[in-house]
């Protein structure tokens, strides 16, 4: 059901720790957000665009539409802003689980880490600049209200930056990555 990806190499790869653990498959990038080819479609079922997820915080409760997943209450939020872009707007985005030290909720099999945080990082280009800001979530194990109010969750990519380590959008020039990471406008992005 899930494809190895022929771009890792073989010594890299491994079995699927996920099957029978007690989590999902938890798509980094939705397999809904390629649908122009079957390709693309199928990549998104490879084992590297997946990391262990609670069923609850990447799903929906289906005896109770007042509850949903946190991670999907998030994707939710950036394709609505990816669907009222215009013509000549571009939304970049980076995703993933947390992997390093103090930041691991369990291994699966002694491998296959269980991110304890997930998180994104959105870029906007417009006709306006750039604006951007980042959600950090904790890998939770039951549902939350479907109205959540996801601002509490937002904060500027810097504040990202610390709690990941990671540098993101460090391809903007620097006046432009410093001013754009450092800064968070909630109303912007509709919060």
């Amino acid at each position: 059901q899930y494809p190895q990806d022929d771009d890792l190499p073989s010594q890299y790869r491994i079995d699927d720790y996920i099957k029978n653990s007690g989590f999902q498959h938890g798509h980094i990038l939705p397999q809904t957000e390629r649908t122009f080819s079957y390709d693309a479609n199928k990549q998104t079922n490879y084992m590297t665009n997946m990391q262990p997820q609670y069923g609850q915080f990447n799903g929906y409760d289906d005896k109770d539409n007042s509850h949903t997943g946190l991670w999907l209450l998030m994707e939710n939020k950036v394709q609505k802003l990816a669907n009222n872009l215009g013509s000549t707007d571009t939304l970049f985005i980076c995703k993933g689980g947390t992997i390093q030290e103090g930041q691991v909720l369990m291994k699966i099999k002694d491998k296959m880490i269980v991110p304890k945080y997930f998180f994104m990082a959105v870029l906007k280009k417009s006709s306006t600049g750039y604006h951007a800001f980042g959600f950090w979530a904790p890998h939770l194990s039951e549902y939350v209200s479907a109205n959540v109010d996801l601002k509490q969750y937002a904060m500027s990519i810097d504040e990202l930056e610390k709690k990941t380590g990671l540098d993101f959008f460090c391809n903007l020039p620097d006046d432009v990555e410093k001013s754009v990471e450092s800064k968070f406008y909630p109303l912007y992005f509709g919060f």
